[in-house]
């Protein structure tokens, strides 16, 4: 048996599987007990597998979990107050460096500071770019500053970073055993311990943020325990940020990792699901109760980044390459100071949640314009275990409406023009950074309502063909049965080419050495490690770097002139030919071993329904009245059909609504769709 486990900003999905048979539940999610909501939505797929939760958990051989616990702390900045001790004149470097701006109500601002400038200390000491020591650190320096943050500023966590400690980590060290002799207890965090790569600043945020974040990893020990006290023998795993999973002790350690777990989790899931379906070329959409997610996979990998923006800090952290807009079915509607109406970035989460939803609720979300265009059945939400309340959602949207005079239905259709026009320019956005040509891409749609848009994206984007599985509501959850364990090393370069390559191979085998290593801490059997390597590779002086493959294990002078090549093709694929200088010199930045651990993963090739032949049409239940079109006047029926009627070969031409039992399909005009061996709905947009 396998459970996957996703907790969202609004509900908590999850998925049990035996192999043969998929089961799925929903709860809400509880704000700051995280346990509450998974144990909740597991009790209910027990139930319908057959089960209960207690005699479930013994029979569980993979429990994988992605959790909004960590984004929602740097989101909302509700961690505690942090210290920092850094080298002694760099005190202004966190507060003063990359000038970041984020949205707020409408307004460009600065985000609020992770730590504050009075709980900076600088201490005595100074390593050189080659990793000599010019200055000593004294202990007895660290632990006066350490003191002063404790007993003065009332820090519950310490940050140490120094200049220069990738190359040599020893002052940090001994820095950071210092803290904790003095102040046993107290978490501490090392940059040269948690990410040993060049780039002080982002190391040194990479360090304060893992301090600032880490209380929020206390509820997923509580959890674990809980759910080892039901008699789950097997390590519980988290979904990181990089795509994969990693035990709950690797998580203790680099707690920052999980900040995009649960997006990560659905990007993992659409990449089986495209390889299954023999799609190397793709572009995720997933659609929350909060946000809308993109993220792309290209040549049958996930893009994936070193370092960027969380949270309005910029920082290093291995982490799937996602962009993500306050486009939820959560997302508030509101008129802004010149009269005109807007989307997000706030959300009504799940309490009070959406109008509709009956909770106290009186502002209009996407959702609850969607319930007063049609889209939504009020009576089928949630597979009928909740009914919507669609007056409540109407008069939400004429309140506002009445702001800008435009009727309820229009002001619906509004919100749900400025939600959909923002996926759109969130989709280009990542294509175009990559030089993809959005007519090559097909779109994996997942998420509560992601379905009723991506149709609408493919065409404006000029795609013609979506995915929508089964599983699409919860497919975030299904993504955390489906991540390998993966662990990764990382050492810092700086080598211009051409070098001998022989030292680089004899740091590569010290890397995957050590990677392995910690596979096998984690309990992954040798026969089920292998490690791959990567290397950030840069034109010499630029800024950026990409992050290239190595071909095969062994780095020798034809390794190098194979990586020359790929960095070359991947830069002008990305930039335009006519970008490329030649001759040009280029240097390999950092060096990363990639240990991957194969475990214990649900699959889509579970047994698949009894199939029709190919082309006979998809029953038809009945019909909704559907707002097409701005004007009161724009409404027409539409074709409804029952999801749970509908078996692979099935045929629907648009346009027709697919009602699932946690999410609905729109296949719009001049579309169709036909049901693949896995029970996914394959949408072809013809343009």
């Amino acid at each position: 048996m396998c459970v996957g486990i996703d907790v969202g900003g609004t509900f908590t999905d999850a998925v049990v599987t035996d192999g043969d048979r998929i089961w799925r539940a929903k709860a809400p999610t509880t704000k700051g007990e995280l346990g509450v909501g998974v144990l909740a939505a597991c009790r209910l797929a027990a139930e319908r597998s057959g089960t209960t939760i207690e005699e479930l958990m013994p029979r569980v051989s993979r429990f994988g979990l992605g959790t909004t616990a960590v984004t929602n702390v740097l989101a909302t900045r509700s961690g505690p107050p942090i210290g920092l001790i850094t080298t002694r004149g760099f005190e202004d470097m966190v507060p003063l460096a990359k000038g970041r701006h984020v949205l707020d109500d409408g307004w460009v601002v600065s985000p609020p500071p992770i730590v504050d400038r009075s709980l900076i200390v600088g201490v005595a000491e100074r390593i050189d770019r080659e990793g000599q020591v010019l200055a000593e650190l004294d202990p007895g320096d660290v632990v006066a500053a350490a003191r002063r943050l404790v007993d003065e500023g009332g820090v519950e966590a310490i940050a140490v970073s120094f200049l220069w400690s990738f190359k040599n980590p020893r002052h940090e060290e001994i820095a950071v055993e210092a803290v904790r002799l003095e102040v046993p207890g107290l978490p501490v965090f090392s940059g040269a311990a948690v990410n040993p790569v060049m780039r002080e600043f982002e190391r040194t945020t990479f360090a304060v943020l893992n301090a600032y974040v880490g209380g929020a990893y206390t509820g997923i020990e509580a959890l674990g325990d809980e759910l080892a006290a039901m008699g789950l023998a097997h390590p519980l795993l988290l979904v990181h940020s990089a795509g994969g999973s990693i035990t709950t002790a690797e998580a203790r350690r680099v707690p920052l990792g999980l900040a995009a777990s649960g997006p990560a989790a659905g990007v993992a899931a659409s990449l089986a699901l495209a390889e299954a379906s023999g799609i190397t070329d793709a572009v995720t959409c997933d659609m929350g109760g909060t946000s809308f997610d993109v993220s792309v996979i290209s040549d049958g990998q996930a893009s994936r980044r070193s370092r960027g923006d969380l949270a309005g800090i910029w920082t290093a952290m291995p982490q799937i390459d996602i962009e993500s807009i306050s486009a939820g079915g959560g997302s508030v509607g509101w008129v802004d100071s010149r009269g005109m109406l807007r989307v997000g970035p706030r959300s009504a989460g799940a309490v009070p949640g959406p109008a509709c939803y009956g909770k106290g609720g009186t502002e209009p979300t996407v959702t609850d314009a969607l319930v007063v265009l049609g889209y939504i059945d009020p009576t089928r939400f949630l597979g009928g275990d909740m009914v919507l309340d669609v007056e409540a959602a109407r008069e939400a949207c004429a309140t506002i409406g009445r702001e800008v005079g435009l009727s309820a239905r229009e002001t619906a259709w509004g919100i749900r023009e400025i939600a959909l026009d923002g996926m759109v320019k969130a989709v280009r956005t990542v294509l175009n950074a990559r030089g993809l040509d959005p007519a090559e891409q097909a779109i994996v749609s997942f998420g509560g309502c992601g379905s009723l848009f991506t149709p609408e994206i493919a065409r404006a984007i000029g795609a013609t063909t979506v995915l929508a599985p089964e599983l699409a509501s919860v497919l975030s959850a299904f993504g955390a049965a489906t991540a390998d364990i993966r662990r990764d090393r990382v050492h810092s370069l700086g080598l211009t080419m051409p070098f001998d390559a022989g030292p680089l191979q004899a740091l590569a085998e010290k890397l995957g050495a050590e990677v392995d290593q910690d596979l096998a801490s984690d309990g992954v059997a040798e026969a089920d490690r292998s490690v791959g390597f990567e290397v950030d590779v840069r034109f010499k002086r630029q800024i950026s770097e990409l992050t290239i493959a190595v071909p095969s294990g062994s780095i020798d002078a034809a390794a190098l002139d194979q990586l020359t090549e790929d960095f070359r093709t991947e830069y002008a694929r990305r930039y335009g030919r006519g970008s490329l200088v030649m001759g040009a010199s280029m240097e390999l930045v950092n060096l990363r071993a990639v240990g991957i651990g194969r475990t214990v993963r649900a699959s889509f090739d579970v047994a698949g329904r009894p199939g029709v032949a190919n082309g006979s049409p998809a029953p038809v239940a009945g019909s909704r009245e559907i707002q097409l079109g701005r004007d009161d006047g724009g409404s027409q029926p539409v074709a409804t059909v029952d999801a749970s009627v509908l078996r692979p070969g099935h045929h629907i031409d648009g346009p027709a609504l697919v009602d699932g039992p946690d999410t609905t399909i729109w296949i719009p005009p001049d579309a169709t769709a036909t049901v693949d061996e896995r029970s996914t709905l394959v949408v072809e947009v013809h343009r």
